[in-house]
């Protein structure tokens, strides 16, 4: 492969030589030089070399067989890799290795030619970003935020890093105190150089709470000192230029002067502390490299002569230009509230359009760039770290072997350790991942956790399946190569946690456990209509398998449909059934045509549950064990010839019948479709996975009563295929059963029917047995209790949940997401409003610290209202403010809420309407209210009639116009232009809502047209706040005051620049409110 570029020793920038022999550990051959191996910071800013406790220098690991990718450059190459406490200790040839595999004190991890490289780096890490709204962080108590940051810096390592350079902080000392408590091996995490917060001038921020602010030199270097000796980072960020998201600083405007970068340079590096910038604009990436900044984040608007100026200077600078970030925010922001039309709007496409092909200029001029995406915002979250290592291949232009590195070696270089770090080298250090396939190949296989088979930090093994670890007593015999098993055992079965769920899986029937199965996305497959329309081949293990019990629910490996049933199939049988008696048919010994019937859905049951006998029905009740043909390519008029390529596979099928039924009513619908007269399964199997002669046999109470093959069919499954699709479409997953063969009860002498107590059993080839046990049957059996319970009402919203995991159940068995914090005596309840959630109030009891578990005065109980965040609704329930205040009251018993000292209500919106309902209710039992926002009670005809009309426009379009709409409407002007964040907190509020729960939510406002409630009797009963936003329509200050008068107060809290969300818009303001009332 030709080089990309060529400095003036001749050197490789980019690239690979190509022309180096394969390694092993006696080779020679140097290591190719990419554009990092010529950066040469100032030694004097190297940071300090911390190392890792915790793992023992008689620690020892080997690893056999593996795929040696060494970031040097050379192409991977096979051999063995020796771990001795931290460091590696052999590479390609280990001397004595069998013998040291032996040896019971060393682990041996067997590669089976899996590919072993270094650790991965990241070179722009924010811990302390909480994959949600950054605005928050700010307010976020510091005991959950450094939770926050330590579950950040586990995933850094579950996801294969270990390495990660600090971008900052959104408290001053969270990254440090991460930082020591994972060196002094307490956290599990990457080896990191923590900063703090980043700097920025007044009015250049671009999120205030989790920014520190200085203003001119001497400002600057005072807040550079703090950082060094105060808070101990090591290193510092700059916010130079703006972020488009923020609409109020452009990320081409550079907000730093000369002076004050000269400054912050000077300082920190006369501390021995290299500096790092948010630097998108033209002139913020020049005054880095004109006065030294060392880390040069995003470059998005590099001009020529910046370009020009970086090229000069590269041995001093590196770029991470966070690729993910753009791509993300332009692409896979729309689920969280910003769409694409916004993004491109305000810049994102533009920008990403000029970063793009900055860097790839900058990769072929040879300045070091290297990954690291600026994870931790809700578009990015954390865990998908390594997406940046295939933008830059699918993107800038880089070979995987390039990105490779850069994302190894290079960020070592970063770190000012490539002497020991991120390579896979005699002597450095053991941060190795063992990936289950070839980055070089498919770098995407990074992305995927899965593939990650060990992770080792220092020498110590992160994760890794205790299987990597089995040694065998003795010496094993050589073996053939293992074959593959293929999930193809389908079994079909209940989730057993009450929501009903049904799942398909493959079945080790020689373990006796199931694997579940999931689309190759990792969606979970429902059942094996899904296997059937995506094949076999397009499905993955989803989870580790689980034991068999007799406590699992097993289902028929399909259901839901009638079975295509053929009668008189096998000569033998057509005989004895026309020698019986009770054949009514044709009369004949061999039909000239297929004998074609059907059984209803509601006849089919599930390996092992009961057949049942039904008393008055029938005294004939028989057997006819049957293969089970499963349709795989729908079709009409299907060819014979072509009828096998319609074929998905098989299964076993007990066509029970009641025979005096099917010799009474002259046909065979009635007598075959009783409830329980198709047992089905367990298994389906594809036709791929089972010999093309298929064998079925019956037992009855271990007696062996029938036998046959496809092979003796009257007609072949290729002509029952033509025949039913030559007047229908057959569709996949149609399920014919064939026909039985000789031996059914009638036919025998004399004639022997079952009885309860009598098991069947039917056994196919490859299939297994289907077994079932005859019953006497009650009124009230399994078949006519899973009928009674279907129901074809909807209830919405109830996915989000799994089915309703976690929800708490009311006396009237409804469900609601209800979350209850603190001990204290006394009782405080909060009411969002309509298109809120319980979130709505998290900001609030964040500043307030209600939201802890030690909290000794208050016991909080949060919510969400029927149809609302994650509660559902079911079509027939029909809400309204009273319906809302009646769940209150369950809620309050289910929830076991004190209630000695009264109940304290905040509400929001609609909520203050269901407070004030409450209220007057249980006036002995509310002691407190806090209405935020209130609406007027009644509520005005206009604003009845506009509730109605938004409620059909949801059901109509959805959340999306409505959500933006009304965003737009209920914030304040000052929102709109300098919260970004929180207005699109709102926007994600309201698109996150189930459209129905929100439209019942809209006709519940609207009755209150019609809600006579005495606010002045409630005043005089209960202490009350008003609280109000200077530009809330729904609750204008002239609204609120007079509210506030009619109960009893002197007038409204209003909120300046604030409009109806007031949580989001003002939290603090809103706390403080609500601090002085409740304190």
């Amino acid at each position: 492969m030709a080089p990309s570029a060529v400095d003036e020793r001749g050197h490789m920038t980019n690239g690979v030589n190509g022309s180096h022999t394969k390694g092993d550990s006696g080779s020679k051959a140097e290591d190719i030089l990419f554009p990092h191996d010529y950066v040469n910071f100032d030694p004097s800013l190297k940071p300090k070399e911390y190392q890792i406790k915790g793992t023992s220098p008689d620690s020892k690991v080997l690893f056999r067989d593996v795929n040696i990718f060494d970031s040097t450059g050379r192409p991977p190459y096979k051999g063995d890799v020796y771990v001795e406490g931290e460091r590696i200790k052999y590479v390609g040839e280990v001397p004595n290795v069998d013998d040291i595999e032996q040896n019971p004190k060393v682990r041996t991890v067997q590669g089976k030619g899996r590919t072993l490289m270094s650790g991965l780096g990241d070179s722009h890490t924010h811990f302390s970003w909480n994959n949600g709204d950054l605005g928050a962080l700010g307010g976020l108590g510091v005991e959950e935020h450094t939770l926050v940051s330590a579950r950040s810096a586990q995933c850094y390592l579950d996801s294969g890093y270990t390495m990660c350079f600090g971008a900052a902080s959104a408290k001053d000392r969270l990254d440090v105190v991460i930082r020591d408590a994972i060196n002094e091996g307490l956290l599990p995490g990457p080896r990191y150089l923590a900063n703090g917060k980043e700097i920025a001038v007044p009015d250049g921020d671009l999120i205030p709470g989790i920014t520190a602010f200085a203003k001119g030199p001497l400002e600057m270097r005072e807040t550079i000192r703090r950082h060094v000796k105060e808070l101990g980072v090591d290193t510092i960020k700059l916010s130079m230029s703006g972020e488009q998201i923020t609409e109020t600083r452009d990320a081409q405007d550079c907000y730093y002067s000369d002076a004050e970068t000269a400054a912050c340079v000077d300082e920190g590096h006369r501390h021995g502390i290299r500096l790092c910038a948010h630097a998108r604009a033209r002139d913020s990436v020049k005054m880095c490299v004109k006065h030294g900044v060392d880390i040069i984040y995003h470059a998005s608007w590099i001009d020529d002569e910046g370009m020009d100026m970086l090229e000069k200077a590269k041995d001093k600078h590196i770029v991470a230009p966070g690729l993910n970030w753009l791509v993300a925010t332009l692409y896979e922001a729309s689920a969280f509230g910003y769409t694409f039309e916004k993004a491109e709007q305000v810049g994102y496409k533009k920008e990403l359009e000029v970063a793009v092909k900055g860097l790839k200029e900058m990769h072929k001029r040879g300045i070091t760039v290297l990954p690291g995406g600026d994870y931790g915002f809700a578009w990015t979250p954390h865990g998908t770290y390594a997406r940046d290592l295939e933008l830059f291949v699918n993107m800038l232009g880089f070979t995987p072997m390039e990105s490779l590195v850069a994302a190894t070696a290079g960020v070592a270089k970063l770190f000012m350790r490539e002497h020991e770090l991120g390579k896979l080298k005699l002597g450095y250090f053991a941060d190795l991942i063992l990936v289950n396939g070839n980055p070089l190949e498919d770098i995407a296989v990074l992305q995927d956790h899965s593939k990650l088979d060990v992770i080792m930090i220092n020498g110590r093994v992160h994760k890794a399946s205790y299987k990597e670890f089995v040694k065998f007593e003795q010496p094993q015999p050589i073996m053939e190569p293992r074959i593959e098993v293929k999930l193809n055992n389908f079994v079909a079965y209940e989730l057993d946690d009450g929501t009903k769920r049904t799942r398909i899986g493959h079945l080790d029937q020689e373990k006796a456990t199931i694997t579940p199965l999931a689309f190759e996305s990792g969606t979970p497959m429902e059942n094996l209509y899904q296997v059937i329309e995506v094949g076999e081949d397009s499905i993955i293990a989803g989870s580790e398998p689980f034991p068999l019990t007799d406590s699992l629910s097993v289902l028929a490996p399909i259901s839901g449909r009638d079975v295509l049933a053929v009668g008189k199939n096998y000569s033998e049988h057509a005989k004895e059934f026309n020698a019986s008696g009770y054949d009514s048919s044709d009369k004949v010994d061999i039909p000239t045509h297929p004998v074609i019937f059907t059984k209803r859905a509601t006849s089919i049951i599930a390996n092992e549950e009961d057949i049942l006998l039904h008393e008055g029905f029938t005294e004939t009740l028989d057997y006819e064990g049957e293969i089970g043909v499963i349709v795989g390519k729908g079709g009409f008029q299907i060819s014979e010839s072509d009828a096998q390529q319609h074929v998905w596979g098989y299964t076993i099928i007990n066509d029970v019948t009641a025979r005096e039924k099917q010799r009474d009513h002259k046909q065979f619908f009635i007598g075959k479709s009783a409830d329980s007269y198709c047992p089905m399964g367990p298994l389906a199997l594809p036709k791929s996975a089972l010999p093309q002669v298929l064998t079925v046999t019956t037992h009855v109470n271990g007696e062996k009563r029938q036998q046959g093959t496809t092979e003796d069919l009257i007609f072949s499954v290729a002509n029952l295929i033509s025949t039913l699709s030559q007047s229908q479409t057959l569709r996949p997953g149609d399920v014919i059963a064939t026909g039985t063969p000789a031996g059914v009860g009638f036919g025998l002498k004399p004639p022997v029917f079952l009885k309860p107590g009598d098991v069947v059993e039917v056994s196919i080839t490859g299939l297994g047995t289907l077994r079932n046990k005859v019953v006497k049957a009650d009124a009230d059996n399994h078949v006519t209790k899973r009928i009674r319970e279907e129901s074809l009402i909807p209830i919405n919203n109830l996915s989000i949940t799994n089915g309703g995991l976690g929800l708490t159940t009311l006396p009237s068995g409804k469900k609601l997401n209800a979350q209850r914090f603190g001990t204290g005596p006394n009782a405080i309840i909060f009411i969002h409003g309509l298109g809120g959630n319980m979130s709505y109030y998290t900001p609030v009891l964040n500043a307030l610290g209600l939201n802890k578990e030690d909290k000794s005065e208050y016991t909080s109980l949060l919510f969400d209202l029927e149809g609302h965040g994650m509660s559902p609704t079911k079509a027939t329930s029909k809400l309204s403010i009273e319906s809302y205040a009646e769940d209150i009251n369950s809620l309050i018993e289910v929830m076991s809420m004190p209630t000695e000292k009264g109940v304290t209500l905040v509400a929001h919106s609609m909520g203050c309407l269901v407070a004030s309902l409450f209220a007057a209710q249980h006036s002995d039992l509310v002691k407190q209210m806090i209405l935020i926002g209130p609406p007027p009670c009644p509520l005005p005809a206009g604003g009845a009639d506009a509730s109605i009309k938004r409620a059909a426009a949801v059901r109509a379009e959805g959340m999306r116009n409505v959500a933006m709409t009304v965003a737009a409407a209920g914030t304040s002007a000052k929102t709109k232009a300098d919260r970004p964040l929180a207005y699109t907190t709102v926007q994600m509020s309201l698109l996150s809502q189930d459209p129905e729960g929100y439209a019942k939510g809209c006709t519940a406002l609207a009755g209150a047209r019609d809600l006579e409630i005495d606010l002045a009797k409630v005043g005089n009963a209960t202490r009350c706040l008003v609280i109000t936003g200077e530009e809330d329509k729904v609750s204008p200050p002239a609204h609120a005051h007079k509210l506030a008068g009619t109960l009893g107060l002197k007038e409204a809290r209003v909120l300046p620049d604030v409009g109806h969300w007031h949580a989001f818009e003002d939290v603090d303001g809103v706390a403080q409110a609500m601090k002085s009332f409740l304190y």
